[in-house]
């Protein structure tokens, strides 16, 4: 038997809600099934889900058995991993897995160093398998990485040019789940041994690629500035060091289509300096409390979302959040750089961490079952590089809204 996907964690938060949205937007010509490591578990899931899917099959796996990973990914055209929290140690398998046996993976990690390391690890092995391996396919870190793609494709499609330089700003409402800050903690807690790809922002870059004008704290937004390319205050986002990475790396991927010498950054969009500057200093004292053992402890035990804990459902339906890329041309026409503006929208997809956050895995996974034939041959890619237009096209017909400002 084989399943377009395999949806791998089905019992955690976010893997709960991907298994809703696919038994509504996959039935019924999408063959698909759960797995995890307790059957039970996983037959509670599948009692909730709607009426039809409940003869879903249900899959035993256990991500550190390396034999029952290899036979799903025998039998399945995509795996689409949600056991993560953090992905770094229970993820590489999963990859592994897929890259060896042909099948497409997705997942929604945001850690730099995991993907990197699965880069090094597993890009060529995937390549020769024609495996497509595509890591932060959720908000982190699709909404930026396809921003910037549709920004770019849009310059050299109205002006014949690359870009010099793109900016995003983010604005979202939404929530926090104990999964995601369980990820986080392990970042901030744990001597990363790939800290190259938090400090470089070329760190995700295949290795020998050419490198850019960003350094450290250039491409970067780290406290609240004025940005004259998106006429918007933007602080810190806490998003930005995997996405930034990600982006370039698209870059580096298509043949620098973006530009070969072009700039990368983005934050979020406040609306002065004064709210700016109170956020920053709000993150960093969250920040600097979280990386104190005793105090991190006592958040963790007493005050902070357990895995498998996050928003209710009220708050995930009023989250949102945009987008909105622009991209400076490299040359001068009518006497200056032309500019053009994209837009990537939570749109009726909701809160941007979850709701909208499994919308968004699970259709990366689908275009990777559906239209494989029109996406990247395969290896280690990222949403842009390995889905592109055929990602956004069904984003659009999902309820979601990317475009290209007139």
């Amino acid at each position: 038997m084989t399943f377009d996907v395999v949806v791998l964690g089905a019992t955690g938060f976010t893997g709960k809600l991907a298994c809703e949205y696919l038994a509504q937007r996959g039935a019924p010509e999408v063959h698909w099934a759960m797995a995890g490591r307790d059957l039970a578990k996983l037959e509670a899931v599948r009692q909730d889900l709607p009426q039809g899917a409940k003869e879903i099959p249900l899959l035993q796996v256990d991500v550190k058995n390396v034999e029952e990973l290899q036979e799903v990914a025998k039998k399945a055209k995509v795996i689409l991993n949600f056991a993560g929290s953090p992905y770094a140690d229970k993820a590489l398998p999963v990859v592994d897995a897929c890259a060896s046996n042909g099948c497409c993976y997705v997942d929604i990690t945001g850690e730099a160093p995991f993907m990197k390391t699965s880069a090094e690890m597993y890009d060529a092995k995937a390549k020769e398998n024609k495996a497509l391996i595509l890591h932060s396919c959720g908000f982190d870190s699709i909404p930026c990485d396809i921003a910037a793609f549709m920004a770019a494709k849009a310059m050299r499609e109205r002006h014949g040019m690359a870009c010099s330089k793109i900016r995003n700003a983010v604005s979202m409402r939404g929530g926090v789940s104990g999964g995601t800050i369980h990820s986080g903690l392990h970042l901030l807690s744990s001597d990363v041994e790939n800290a190259e790809a938090f400090k470089d922002p070329y760190g995700m870059n295949p290795s020998g690629s050419q490198r850019g004008p960003d350094t450290a704290d250039g491409g970067d937004t780290n406290l609240p500035r004025w940005d004259d390319l998106s006429e918007r205050w933007l602080m810190f986002s806490p998003l930005s060091n995997p996405s930034t990475r990600t982006v370039r790396r698209s870059n580096a991927l298509m043949g620098y289509e973006y530009g070969q010498g072009v700039s990368y950054g983005e934050g979020m969009a406040v609306p002065g300096p004064i709210s700016g500057w109170l956020g920053t200093a709000g993150m960093g004292f969250v920040v600097g409390l979280l990386l104190f053992p005793p105090t991190r402890w006592a958040l963790t035990k007493w005050a902070l979302p357990s895995p498998g804990q996050g928003p209710s459902r009220k708050a995930m339906e009023e989250g949102y959040f945009t987008v909105r890329a622009v991209a400076r041309g490299e040359n001068l026409k009518d006497g200056k750089h032309p500019t053009v503006a994209a837009q990537v929208q939570s749109g009726t997809g909701g809160d941007p961490g979850y709701k909208c956050t499994a919308l968004m895995s699970v259709e990366s996974a689908l275009c990777c079952a559906l239209q494989r034939e029109k996406l990247a041959a395969g290896g280690v890619h990222t949403p842009a590089s390995g889905l592109g237009q055929s990602l956004v096209d069904r984003l659009n017909d999902a309820g979601m809204k990317l475009f290209v400002e007139p």
